[in-house]
């Protein structure tokens, strides 16, 4: 039973990572995708 709690919170750490990186890459996106619109519209 120790051994499965210690495995989720490993998993749950990575995860935490993994969706800080993603987050920070669809953020980006998003910046510059918005940046374009604004230019367009100009």
């Amino acid at each position: 039973m120790v051994n499965f709690e210690r495995q989720v919170k490993e998993r749950a750490k990575g995860l935490k990572v993994f969706f800080k990186r993603g987050f920070k890459i669809v953020g980006d996106s998003c910046k510059k995708g918005w940046y374009k619109v604004k230019h367009l519209r100009k």
